[in-house]
């Protein structure tokens, strides 16, 4: 809860210094959201809105250990469901190459830039709803695969005061 916190506040001290000096700039908006099931869970997970720039950071995973002992590759992915369309907003993946396995548990990574989130025309927390969600797809040692989803609850961290 600690490492969220900081993160937040410095991420609301960098994007409020970078603003200086630009007009009618849309107000900064942070939300924040995190998920979880019997076998992982997502949290410390941010999503910051500040004119066009748009940082979406995925967080941390914990999973259950002892259902991930022998996992050899994996892949983390956050997406919304908007009708039957698919949007990835962030994929990362990790593969041993050495014989060995991985720890699935950490951190999930994080994008920035322009309309990384917006392209997919969610512009509000409530139209957000129950669109985001996380995925994780394993592959043990025997090569068999597994797929774990998680839908993120969304909570908004800054409120508009009306414009």
């Amino acid at each position: 809860m600690i490492k969220m916190k900081a993160l937040i506040f410095m991420t609301i001290l960098m994007l409020a210094s970078t603003g200086c000096g630009k007009t009618e700039q849309e107000p900064l908006r942070v939300y924040s959201f995190s998920g979880e099931n019997e076998q992982l869970t997502v949290f410390n997970g941010i999503i910051v809105f500040n004119g066009s720039e748009e940082i979406f950071s995925g967080g941390d995973l914990k999973a259950a250990d002892d259902s991930f002992l022998d996992i050899t590759s994996y892949s983390t992915t956050f997406y919304t469901i908007s009708g039957n369309e698919k949007n990835v907003i962030l994929s990362n993946s990790v593969e041993d190459m050495t014989g060995g396995t991985v720890n699935v548990s950490g951190d999930l990574g994080q994008v920035s830039g322009e309309s990384i989130i917006r392209r997919i025309k969610i512009d509000d927390a409530s139209d957000w709803g129950n669109t985001l969600f996380f995925e994780l797809t394993t592959k043990d040692k025997y090569g068999t695969e597994n797929v774990y989803q998680l839908q993120m609850a969304l909570t908004e961290i800054t409120k508009n005061n009306g414009n």
